[in-house]
């Protein structure tokens, strides 16, 4: 008989193998992946030689990315380079702030403008500056329901619900069918303390009835909190 030789199987390969790059600060901006305020860090990756799937030594350089902790989305850009460009937009934001203000000293009765100008404080998260920017052109607010809306909106964001809730209310006995004051009003109730369930499902229908983008699901959930769900 012959005789049994007796072996093993070398098992080797490779694989990537990701790390905390703790070298690089964390930045808050909205992720491009799930559009949310969110703290974005630094990692990296290399490729290890394995032995029996476990990693032995490094080959090559490691790479550098970024990772959004909300999501889990990761971007081909370092954390460095990604708050370089955000500096470089707010600067952008900044001249161009300015410039409508500018605008706006001109015509203050100049209500797209206005709102421009509230948005674009609101996305940078200066709501202060929304703020003092409505109460400088009474004129241009009083004007329209949108600028009521969206100073509302600003409001909801500084979570000074109250207040968002007024203007809110202020845009509506302008237009009753005003679809996305309706929406964020639900939501105004909908989240404060305590909340008031009751009207947040009120003006979630309203919202629905004017087809405003995702009012059904809003109202759905309104109601599901209502009975306690």
């Amino acid at each position: 008989m012959p005789r049994r030789r007796h072996g093993f199987i070398l098992l080797f390969g490779s694989r990537n193998i990701v790390s905390d790059d703790r070298s690089v600060q964390p930045v808050q901006a909205v992720c491009p992946n799930c559009n949310q305020q969110a703290t974005i860090v630094g990692k990296t990756y290399r490729n290890w030689f394995t032995l029996f799937f476990l990693p032995v030594f490094p080959m090559g350089k490691a790479t550098a990315f970024s990772q959004c902790t909300n999501c889990g989305g990761q971007f081909p850009v370092t954390v460095d380079d990604l708050r370089r460009g955000l500096a470089r937009n707010d600067r952008a934001t900044n001249q161009e702030a300015i410039a409508l203000y500018n605008s706006m000293r001109t015509s203050p009765a100049n209500a797209i403008t206005l709102n421009q100008l509230m948005l674009m404080y609101a996305g940078m998260n200066e709501y202060d500056q929304a703020i003092s920017a409505a109460r400088e052109f009474p004129a241009a607010l009083d004007a329209s329901e949108q600028c009521m809306c969206t100073l509302g909106r600003v409001y909801l964001a500084a979570e000074k619900r109250p207040e968002a809730i007024g203007w809110f209310a202020t845009a509506i006995a302008r237009n009753p069918q005003f679809g996305e004051a309706h929406y964020y009003k639900a939501i105004a109730h909908l989240t404060s303390t305590p909340p008031e369930f009751a009207a947040a499902v009120s003006h979630a229908r309203a919202a629905r009835s004017a087809a405003y983008p995702n009012a059904d699901a809003l109202l759905k959930e309104a109601e599901s909190k209502a009975r306690g769900e």
